[in-house]
């Protein structure tokens, strides 16, 4: 122990970030291959097994292939202690501490390759808040695809580690280690043993894709970047005059317009693989895609009743108390604009409810429980609010100012700080 130990304390530090982790198994394949050759009637001299220690994916995937064909052919196991692929993402965030005390030990966040855990993505990049890259990032309950097909293919083990790992509750930011992803949910082994990735080739991935117009659907839906909805739009209106709110209405319809097409087109795209829906028997799959579709809807369902009902209001809309000047939209279940959406809406609820309770302790269902969390319409109500300029301060009520708080002016000296270096 006291020799491994020293030969991986001996290891130079490579600062380049480019992580060759299927090259470095080649090349051990090749070194050690004579220890599995056979030894006459008493086989090979060695059983060998090779163990990897590692915080990405792998920046040399083009040579997974021929490195599970090199350690099969020698009958050498891989195993590998690394990271928790990120659900249905290529990237995560890992939280950087300079090594060195003397420098600036303020934690930074540096984007690492840690996923995604299957071949393609499978998951629709539909944010909730407007940016689908800057959102929480949750465990996939899996190793990145290369390096756990790398184990499985060759009789090994893809152990995932991560240290602040807790399956009953989410995990804060405050609460990641350095050096370590930050990952804000965790799910129980033993629920998601039942929605292991494919761990195919390339080329029979794709094949089986093409065979289904449901995997084929999510997966075409799944390269469409970075999604929007209605996020935070505009709610409050006050009514000066008629041209004023009529302004104030047409604006917010233009922004809440520029959201639908490519809504319109992911709806469109996954409509094509509910005709086979009934026929996948994939647990993986038929989460995924009823997750895609039923929040795809509620999103588009949201967007465009939005500006619905504020083409409505453009048509005028009189106060029931006179002294109200303003119209306040607030989330609500029902839709009050057209039974097209309501027909929507509910096949909406009918896929993420669904999601929910045959999925219950993964991703997916955290995920649909979520979108649930929002009402799909908008209904209108009204207030009054004041238009009397508000009063002015008169000269800090003789008050001191406020002594200064940047760091310059209180004379406090910070240490050095350096930029992240490629991880």
């Amino acid at each position: 122990m006291d020799l491994i130990k020293q030969t991986v304390a001996d290891i130079p530090v490579d600062n380049s970030g480019t992580e060759r982790v299927f090259t470095a198994i080649e090349s051990a394949a090749k070194q050690y291959n004579s220890l599995r050759r056979s030894n006459g009637p008493r086989g090979p001299k060695r059983n060998v097994m090779f163990v990897v220690v590692t915080d990405e994916r792998g920046d040399d995937a083009h040579l997974l292939e021929s490195s599970i064909g090199s350690c099969r052919k020698w009958g050498i196991p891989v195993y590998v202690v690394g990271v928790p692929a990120p659900f249905g993402r290529e990237h995560t965030l890992v939280k950087y501490v300079d090594p060195d005390p003397e420098y600036d030990q303020t934690p930074q966040w540096a984007q690492v390759d840690q996923g995604p855990e299957t071949f393609l993505p499978e998951r629709v990049q539909l944010s909730f808040t407007g940016n689908f890259e800057e959102e929480p990032v949750i465990d996939s309950g899996f190793g990145p695809y290369g390096l756990t097909r790398l184990c499985y293919e060759t009789g090994g083990i893809y152990f995932t580690v991560h240290p602040n790992r807790n399956v009953s509750r989410e995990v804060r930011r405050g609460e990641i280690d350095a050096f370590t992803a930050d990952l804000r949910a965790f799910f129980d082994p033993t629920a998601m043993a039942r929605y292991r990735p494919d761990y195919l080739s390339p080329q029979d991935y794709v094949k089986a894709v093409k065979r289904s117009p449901l995997r084929q659907a999510l997966i075409a839906a799944a390269q469409i970047k970075n999604v929007n909805g209605i996020q935070r739009p505009q709610t409050r209106f006050v009514k000066r005059n008629e041209a004023g709110l009529a302004q104030a209405l047409t604006t917010a319809q233009q922004d809440a317009a520029k959201l639908e097409p490519v809504l319109i087109q992911l709806a469109a795209t996954l409509e094509q693989g509910l005709k086979d829906r009934d026929k996948e028997e994939s647990l993986r799959w038929l989460a995924g895609f009823d997750l895609a579709y039923g929040r795809v809807l509620a999103q588009k369902v949201r967007t465009e009743t939005y500006n619905a009902i504020l083409a409505k209001a453009k048509r005028g809309m009189p106060f029931e108390e006179e002294k109200n000047n303003t119209w306040v939209l607030k989330p609500a279940d029902e839709i009050t604009v057209g039974s097209k959406w309501q027909r929507e809406a509910d096949t909406a609820r009918e896929f993420l409810q669904r999601v929910v309770a045959e999925h219950e302790g993964t991703p997916w269902a955290m995920l649909a429980e979520k979108e649930l969390e929002v009402p799909i319409g908008w209904v209108w109500t009204e207030t009054f609010t004041d238009l009397t300029p508000p009063r002015t301060n008169g000269g800090n009520n003789g008050n001191n100012n406020r002594p200064p708080r940047d760091d310059q002016k209180r004379m406090i000296k910070r240490a050095p700080k350096r930029p992240v270096p490629k991880l």
